[in-house]
């Protein structure tokens, strides 16, 4: 876009319209969003119907019931979401005083750290930091990557296939994959399984195109190794409960099973070879949040402690001490 086309489109655009905007987008609803913004509907109406006009674009179907995105609304959606993001991070960092993480976090985390990491490590970053206003979504890590691609997570923990394309990922712990089944297994941490004993099955799998899923199969190819897979399933709890009924093993990361291991309903081996490595993905167009900081060196000082104590076992950590990019 020529400098003064641009410049001529910033001068018609407000913030006010974008926030006015982003509220329809979300909700559907002219009606709905004029009542969470406190404002007249023709009012919202007629901000809207300018932004349309500054853009020289459509950005609503308008229906008998709410509204649905045209495909530019969505396109603007995405950039909108991230720039109001930074902007309201930008303006809590400049009117802070004092070095304190405060403000909002969304962060991704999978379901497999849910009881050994997420659900502990929220409840330490609450009573510690009372002034951010966290929020955590779980989900396999292909979903996350592309919501802190768009802007609607500020970082997440996922596991490490490949590069992706705007985002930085650190590193932060290696983790063995295991056969996990029934009690009456009798697999033990102690007695590492081949890969062949764990494909013979039968094996209730993650669905594609979840990342552990494909850790897995890729694995199999390069041993050309076919396996009996007997049920999917992306809910980490529904594959704990139906191995623990001796209906299949699985093959999941020992912390996805670490309550019920514990509780003796389940028993895990490592497979040989076999791992994954957990890594904290976010914008490398923008750096961390004060916020976002001290929810990566609480989670890296928690993984320290339960590897340390033996409660993660196949768990070791990819940094001693947190990266020095990561100190607040």
């Amino acid at each position: 876009m020529p400098a003064q086309n641009a410049a001529s489109l910033l001068k018609n655009l407000s913030l006010r319209q974008l926030r006015y905007f982003r509220e329809v987008a979300e909700l559907h609803s002219f009606t709905r969003a004029a009542e969470v913004l406190h404002v007249a509907q023709s009012a919202l109406s007629r901000q809207i119907r300018m932004l349309e006009e500054a853009l020289g674009v459509v950005l609503f179907n308008r229906l008998d019931r709410g509204v649905t995105l045209t495909a530019a609304g969505e396109r603007l959606r995405d950039r909108v979401t991230a720039l109001l993001k930074d902007l309201d991070a930008m303006r809590a960092e400049v009117t802070d005083t004092t070095v304190v993480p405060r403000g909002e976090l969304a962060v991704g985390m999978p379901p497999s750290l849910r009881e050994i990491l997420t659900v502990p490590l929220m409840a330490q970053y609450y009573r510690s930091w009372p002034q951010v206003s966290l929020h955590v979504q779980e989900g396999i890590s292909i979903e996350l990557t592309k919501l802190v691609q768009d802007g609607q997570l500020d970082c997440a923990i996922v596991v490490d296939l490949m590069a992706v394309p705007r985002l930085t990922a650190t590193p932060l712990v290696r983790e063995q994959l295991c056969l996990i089944g029934p009690r009456q297994a009798r697999l033990s941490p102690r007695r590492p399984v081949s890969l062949a004993r764990a494909a013979a099955g039968p094996l209730i799998l993650t669905r594609r195109p979840n990342s552990l899923r494909l850790v897995v199969e890729n694995a199999l190819a390069a041993a050309r190794l076919p396996a009996n897979i007997v049920a999917e399933s992306n809910s980490t709890a529904v594959m704990v409960e139906l191995a623990a009924d001796g209906l299949a093993s699985t093959v999941l990361p020992y912390s996805a099973a670490w309550k019920a291991i514990g509780e003796r309903r389940l028993t895990a081996a490592p497979i040989a070879g076999l791992g994954v490595e957990w890594v904290f993905v976010h914008p490398a167009s923008r750096p961390l949040s004060l916020a976002a900081l001290a929810y990566l060196r609480g989670f890296h000082e928690l993984a320290r402690e339960r590897i340390a104590g033996r409660s993660w076992l196949g768990a070791a950590l990819c940094h001693a001490e947190p990266p020095s990019q990561f100190e607040i």
